[in-house]
């Protein structure tokens, strides 16, 4: 149990070393899962409560559920759409890094995306759930949440930027992840601007390599040079 709260820590620290031991480890696959089950049961408590306080969807429903309804519904099926939505995107991975020389398994694409997808929606899911805590609490009705969210200020703008701040996550760790699944070793041969979202990704982490794809040591992503 240990290894896996390690291991959600290291997505947040240093992602892509976090996921080469990830990988090493045997029991990978039920770690991957682990994470992914960890923020659908979250997500599935907080819904819980937003059906109780009878919270109406603010967009759309993408199923044809009455908009005061979809959360009680979306108590049975939002955990499955987590499930799915991992299974579906490892394979897209695996099918689609082939063409580039990817020569990860499936069940490790698994594993590094059970992780990579959790922690951005930890992002989503924490501003969520205080919602739903004061909504339960009577301190709030959901009109007056969105009254305040509504008007210029602070809260309008923390209302937008966490969500930009979870997709900016997702857009750097998905890659990470998927290199390091694949052993994708085509980024060395690939022309400078193509590593950008690379290169900003490594500096972040303070990971600022990749392996040399004739020698396989470690390269310097800005200079291209062997440190062998």
């Amino acid at each position: 149990m240990r290894c896996f709260w390690l291991y959600l820590g290291g997505t947040i620290i240093r992602p892509r070393s976090t996921f080469t031991r990830l990988l090493a480890h045997p029991h990978h696959l039920a770690y991957g899962a682990g994470a992914l089950a960890l923020i659908g049961i979250l997500y599935t408590l907080t819904v819980v409560g937003l059906a109780i306080v009878k919270a109406a969807v603010m967009v759309p429903p993408w199923v044809a559920i009455p908009a005061e309804h979809y959360y009680f519904w979306e108590i049975f099926f939002g955990a499955p759409v987590f499930l799915a939505g991992w299974i579906l995107a490892a394979g897209l991975v695996q099918l689609l890094s082939k063409p580039f020389g990817g020569a990860g398994t499936f069940e490790g694409t698994l594993a590094v995306l059970g992780f990579a997808m959790t922690i951005p929606a930890f992002v989503t899911w924490i501003p969520e759930t205080l919602g739903t805590i004061l909504m339960l609490t009577g301190t709030m009705t959901q009109e007056q949440w969105l009254a305040i969210i509504a008007r210029p200020g602070f809260w309008k703008v923390f209302a937008q930027v966490y969500q930009f701040v979870a997709l900016g996550w997702y857009l750097l760790l998905i890659p990470i992840a998927v290199a390091t699944a694949q052993k994708m070793r085509w980024w060395g041969a690939a022309p400078r601007p193509t590593r950008l979202p690379l290169a900003v990704s490594n500096t972040l982490w303070g990971d600022n390599q990749y392996r040399c794809p004739i020698c396989g040591k470690p390269v310097d992503i800005y200079s291209e040079t062997c440190r062998a």
